[in-house]
């Protein structure tokens, strides 16, 4: 008689899905829900003071990084148009009043406090040092809202919002 590895199966990973909406400056929080799925995984090194570009970063309750991403500017700020010129295919056209829509995939990490995004601000050049543009707590972004009326993987604990 031979004996069979036992299947175990694990509990799905749970991620967050969050959905921002910026017009012009002005970012929001449109829609958050937890979702059965793993999140991607850090790839870049950690930011660092001064460093310019966009990310997102989870930090515990003492301010340590759990995670982090390095995103491709969400925020659109122009265009890419025909140029009237035959010898220049494209041009990149300043958008008047930016405004949309982005969403970004975190953990949903048991030690998770503190959600950030990090961006450069408004009209600066790309080379600017980037800051944070939003901070939410982790226990408000687990909380269905928006297009989410529940989550999809269980309930998880709730707490006091303090974005």
């Amino acid at each position: 008689m031979t004996q069979s590895e036992p299947h175990a199966t694990a509990p799905p990973a749970a991620t967050l899905r969050i959905t921002f909406a910026y017009r012009g400056r002005d970012i929001r929080l449109a829609a958050s829900r937890r979702v059965a799925m793993i999140a991607p995984p850090s790839v870049t090194a950690a930011p660092t003071a001064g460093q310019s570009g966009y990310w997102i970063e989870l930090r515990n309750a003492a301010g340590d990084l759990l995670y982090h991403r390095a995103l491709s500017n969400p925020i659109r700020a122009d265009v890419e148009v025909y140029a009237d010129d035959p010898r220049q295919t494209l041009t990149r056209i300043p958008i008047a009043a930016p405004e949309g829509q982005f969403e970004v995939l975190v953990p949903d990490l048991p030690d998770a406090q503190t959600f950030l995004f990090f961006g450069t601000p408004g009209a600066a050049p790309e080379s600017a040092p980037s800051r944070e543009l939003f901070r939410a707590d982790v226990n408000e972004l687990r909380k269905p809202r928006g297009g989410a009326s529940t989550p999809d993987s269980g309930s998880p604990p709730r707490g006091n919002a303090t974005p």
